[in-house]
């Protein structure tokens, strides 16, 4: 491989034209285009500026080793995604310093900077998310990571109340009518068939529960667009879903999630004076709470997991998921909890409907919560 090919090669890896390249060396477009067609080649005086440009080792603009910095950024991700969010944010910097024009670097970092403890470096970090994918969204040539950072945008502008910019990223990606994933399932067979399918079907239960229990609760105006009776009757239907679904009831760390819809649906048993389905409610979210504990809480050695994508080591098979629909097996390895020791501690989902269940909406009934709660 020439030096021109080489040349050419890392400058459409870098999302970078001919005109961009020779203005960062001091050139002209057709002396760049002159080296890719092999016609000349750079002054050796102007190596280590291409290196400098491209990141990458004299080696590597010299052809010997293309493929070395796409190798070293997927070693910085496989060991990042095995750490908790802090350790895994100093990874990314430092992979980012090593390799700063690469987008997915800044992509990952921007994900990482996404966690909700920490209030005090909120701002810095919204601000430090924002920058950082905006500068994917415009400078990617990559349709993925550029649809990803669109996604990122969008939802991170929406944190802070700004629709608007929410809505101005939205408007510009495009509508189409096929999708990576749409595609990827479509020409599927055999096991990556069955894996696509069974990956799939979670992701539609998840959604959908997830998509009920925010109707449930939506407001408009900063009112309830539904009243208790008929947010009663949308949120009851979750915990018919997962009984569907877990047929062996072995919800592991969704139980939650199922303890937050519990703890909605006694606040709005509550607003109701209904004081037996309130109790029960409060009952179910603390058996839920305390169930997910126990599943946190035996895998704070960490990490642990099961998947195909990053190597986590198995997990206990009393932490893996035995329904059909969710079991962590079908002979072939798939993602079920990948989380870290740091992830585990203080998630006190227990402390958390003990919190919520002291609010005034309770207190008609405050003597039988109380009674409840010391039972544990």
């Amino acid at each position: 491989m020439t030096i021109g090919t080489t040349i050419r090669q890392l400058r459409r890896q870098h999302d970078m034209t001919q005109e961009q390249l020779a203005e960062f060396l001091g050139l002209t477009a057709a002396a760049v285009s002159g080296w890719e067609c092999d016609r000349n080649a750079p002054d050796i005086s102007q190596i280590p500026q291409l290196c400098s440009i491209f990141s990458v080792s004299a080696d590597v603009l010299l052809g010997i080793d293309l493929t070395n910095q796409e190798k070293k950024i997927n070693a910085i991700m496989d060991r990042a995604e095995r750490c908790g969010h802090k350790e895994k944010i100093e990874i990314y910097r430092q992979g980012l310093a090593e390799n700063p024009s690469s987008y997915e670097l800044m992509l990952r970092l921007a994900q990482a900077l996404d966690y909700y403890d920490e209030p005090e470096t909120y701002e810095k970090r919204w601000k430090e998310r924002v920058k950082l994918l905006e500068t994917v969204r415009e400078g990617t040539r990559d349709a993925y990571l550029k649809n990803e950072a669109e996604g990122w945008l969008c939802m991170t502008y929406k944190e802070k109340g700004m629709r608007d910019e929410a809505l101005r990223i939205a408007e510009s990606v495009p509508n189409l009518s096929f999708s990576h994933r749409q595609l990827e399932r479509l020409l599927a067979v055999g096991m990556d068939k069955i894996y696509g399918l069974h990956h799939d079907i979670k992701g539609d239960f998840l959604s959908l529960c997830d998509d009920i229990y925010m109707f449930a609760l939506t407001q408009v105006d900063g009112k309830p667009f539904f009243g208790s009776e008929d947010a009663i009757r949308l949120l009851e239907k979750i915990p018919e879903f997962y009984r569907v679904y877990f047929e062996d009831g072995d919800y592991l760390r969704l139980n939650q999630d199922l303890s937050r819809v519990y703890i909605a649906l006694a606040e709005r048993y509550a607003d109701l004076g209904d004081e037996e389905n309130t109790l029960n409610a409060l009952r179910h979210a603390r058996d839920c709470a305390e169930a997910a504990d126990a599943v946190w809480g035996g895998l704070a050695p960490g990490p642990y997991g099961v998947t195909d994508v990053w190597g986590y080591p198995v997990m206990p098979e009393k932490n893996c998921h035995t329904s059909l629909l969710a079991r962590y097996s079908l002979d072939y390895p798939t993602t079920t909890l990948c989380i870290t020791k740091e992830e585990t501690e203080g998630c006190g989902n227990a402390a958390h409907v003990i919190s919520a269940a002291g609010q005034a909406r309770f207190d008609f009934i405050r003597s039988r919560v109380n009674e409840m709660f010391a039972e544990t």
